[in-house]
């Protein structure tokens, strides 16, 4: 009690003679409470989940409580560097990120240009004679679809790709005057972050007050470029970039690669793969210790040094001929698989994927594909079609508006590629059976094909214009034959047979 008195009176007499100093110690004593009290909470919460807790288990957690641009600061390009290597070098590396943009892409992201919810021939073939050919690319080496390809692959590879609109003249001679050009995220001034007065700069994109993107400060030239002539990076208007990454979190304003979660993995495996390889080089070589090898003189006997096939030596007596016992080769079967399923996993790629087929039936390879292909339909779906396509459909038809082009109301439709059956014969007739159940509409079945359903109906016209006109049959003709082949009356609108 008598040092509770003396503590007040310590208290009153501080404020009596400096008001602010005691203001602050009264507040530091709030701030200290409370920090107990959320000690204690921690306590509590540390005690209901293992996760949560500081122990030796947990030392090698790294927790941080940055944002995801804070945590890719300087990592997403180290990150990216090591992942060339890997795929320079490492088979299972180029298998992964070849199959991945092959899957996503195929032969191509198919479009067709909508006015008010309907196709417009011209615009489209307009649109076809630009992007099916070089003259979308500002190397003038590939289409529109090499170009998805090459997004694909740098976006699993690098983490993120760019793409510059780059205007051109009319006398030029292009369908429309634009060109893409494909950059790696290396043109990007990642070391540009800070706060500015009308926003921010994050890893060189430029952002106003609101976190919209404003601009990007693009080098002209590769950094690793032998051909560089400037490291000064220029802005460049976000409306004329694209900027292809897949967001793991929100806020995320640039992607880290795929390869993020197997890097050590698959190069602790190369190096495994190299020790094996010189043990099983050792177990094949023969080592021979020669001993008391010497004639009747005493001098050293001259015997073969090598040990070949078929070979007959004469050994005199009293030589002692002994092989070494070199290490066997055991485990490296059960230690690949293992591997390599680690990297199947990280990568979300199914494990047949890197040709192991051996333990694969098609139940499992069903089911294997089902969730692979979900996760193809989500980046196409949430990261290749919205951040690379629609775009540069955006871009073609403003070039096209440009040109003289009427683009009122026009909107461009995509297409992903046909995901292949597993089986044919069962899972076309599920389509089949959904579309004539009203489960599924005609034009979204033809679409997961990857087919545009205006195109297949005019290919089919043409063929049934043909078939009328040389007077055929044929059982693939539903307005001719049922589906068992029994043949149909005609009916009102359908031209009469000329024979």
């Amino acid at each position: 009690m008598a040092e509770w008195l003396l503590m007040g009176m310590l208290e009153r007499t501080i404020a009596a003679i400096a008001p602010g100093f005691a203001a602050a110690r009264a507040e530091a004593r709030v701030r200290l409470e409370r920090a107990k009290t959320q000690s204690a909470s921690l306590r509590g919460i540390r005690a209901q989940y293992d996760g949560a807790t500081s122990s030796r288990r947990t030392q090698g957690w790294r927790r941080t409580a940055k944002d995801a641009n804070y945590e890719l600061q300087g990592a997403a390009q180290i990150l990216a560097q090591t992942a060339r290597d890997m795929v320079r070098n490492n088979p299972y590396a180029e298998r992964a990120v070849s199959a991945i943009a092959t899957d996503l892409v195929g032969t191509g992201i198919t479009f067709q240009v909508m006015r008010g919810g309907r196709p417009d021939e011209a615009l489209t073939a307009l649109a076809k004679a630009h992007f099916e050919s070089t003259a979308c690319d500002a190397d003038g080496r590939q289409n529109l679809y090499g170009l998805q390809h090459q997004a694909a692959r740098t976006v699993v590879e690098s983490g993120s790709v760019l793409a510059r609109y780059r205007a051109r003249f009319a006398r030029d001679g292009l369908p429309v005057p634009f060109q893409l050009q494909l950059l790696e995220p290396d043109h990007l001034d990642a070391t540009r972050n800070g706060i500015f007065d009308r926003g921010a700069y994050v890893s060189g994109i430029q952002l106003d007050q609101l976190g919209s993107r404003e601009a990007y400060w693009l080098f002209p030239q590769h950094p690793g470029s032998v051909a560089m002539r400037s490291l000064t990076a220029t802005p460049v208007p976000a409306r004329d970039v694209i900027h292809v990454f897949r967001q793991d979190r929100p806020g995320q304003q640039h992607g880290a690669s795929w390869f993020a979660p197997v890097i050590l993995p698959m190069q602790d495996f190369r190096d495994y793969q190299d020790a094996q390889l010189l043990r099983q080089k050792i177990a094949a070589s023969w080592a021979v210790f020669r001993i008391g090898a010497t004639d009747d003189d005493g001098e050293e006997q001259d015997l073969a040094e090598v040990i070949e096939p078929g070979l007959i030596e004469d050994v005199p007596a009293g030589t002692q001929i002994e092989f070494a016992n070199p290490p066997g080769v055991d485990g490296y079967v059960d230690f690949t698989k293992i591997s390599v399923r680690t990297f199947a996993t990280g990568m979300n790629l199914p494990y047949d994927i890197f040709g192991d087929l051996e333990a694969v039936n098609f139940s499992s390879g069903r089911i294997g594909r089902i969730q692979y292909y979900r996760q193809l339909d989500s980046w196409t779906w949430n990261m290749l079609i919205p951040q690379f396509c629609e775009p540069a459909g955006a871009w073609f038809l403003r070039a096209a508006q440009l040109a003289g082009h009427n683009t009122d109301g026009c909107t461009v439709a995509w297409t992903p590629p046909a995901r292949a059956m597993l089986d044919v014969a069962s899972e076309g007739m599920a389509i089949r059976d959904m579309v004539r159940a009203g489960l599924m509409d005609p034009e979204t079945a033809i679409r997961e094909r990857g087919e545009d359903p205006d195109a297949l109906l005019a290919r089919w016209k043409r063929w049934a214009d043909k078939v009328d006109a040389a007077s055929l049959t044929f059982d693939c003709d539903p307005r001719r034959v049922t589906q068992v082949g029994n043949a149909l009356q005609p009916s009102a609108g359908t031209p009469p047979r000329k024979d």
